[in-house]
């Protein structure tokens, strides 16, 4: 008998594959995403999400199609989802799997953030900055100031159960981490 090929889906780690997941279960039904950040985004009740988009390139884009100026330091920035909301408000939502983040990286989110708000050509006046990392996982209290909302692969499982399975191995990548990083390992 033949030993079967591992697929991908079961053995990645990368959490570019857990957001493209989570980009077509949003563009599929929005509706669970905007329940789970209404509260903490404190958004107005008949806010609705009007797009989403996966692996986006803000500024080399929107500066291409003249909707913002042109920073060339910022150009191959790249968001892991960015969600419009009705409200003319976006969230930038950057995810991670098996690892914490990074208050330099942060500071480049907070930088793309006030450039988007202080853009006269941009619409969009505001610009939530929102994580998305395992259940497992203890931000400092520097990074979670940092964030307007903070959301769990494990939430997200509970939300669009059609690929809680991969969800579920997204939030638990952190775990493997945790055993790699203690003493003696």
């Amino acid at each position: 008998m033949a030993t079967r090929i591992a697929l991908w889906a079961d053995i990645t780690r990368e959490e570019r594959f857990f957001t493209s997941l989570l980009f077509h279960d949003i563009r599929a039904n929005s509706a669970p995403m905007l329940s789970l950040l209404k509260d903490s985004l404190r958004l107005p009740a008949r806010t609705t999400i009007s797009d989403v988009g996966f692996e986006v390139c803000f500024f080399r884009d929107a500066a291409f199609a003249r909707l913002i100026e042109r920073h060339s330091s910022l150009e191959k920035q790249t968001f892991d989802l960015v969600i419009t909301f009705s409200s003319r408000r976006i969230a930038i939502i950057e995810a991670k799997a098996q690892q914490g983040f990074h208050l330099a990286q942060i500071s480049k989110l907070q930088q793309a953030r006030d450039i988007m708000v202080a853009s006269a050509l941009w619409p969009a006046k505001e610009v939530d900055i929102c994580a998305l990392t395992s259940s497992l996982y203890t931000p400092s209290n520097k990074v979670r100031a940092a964030f307007n909302s903070i959301c769990t692969w494990r939430e997200i499982a509970t939300i669009y159960p059609r690929n809680s399975k991969h969800y579920e191995w997204a939030n638990d990548l952190y775990r493997d981490r945790a055993r790699r990083d203690l003493p003696g390992n």
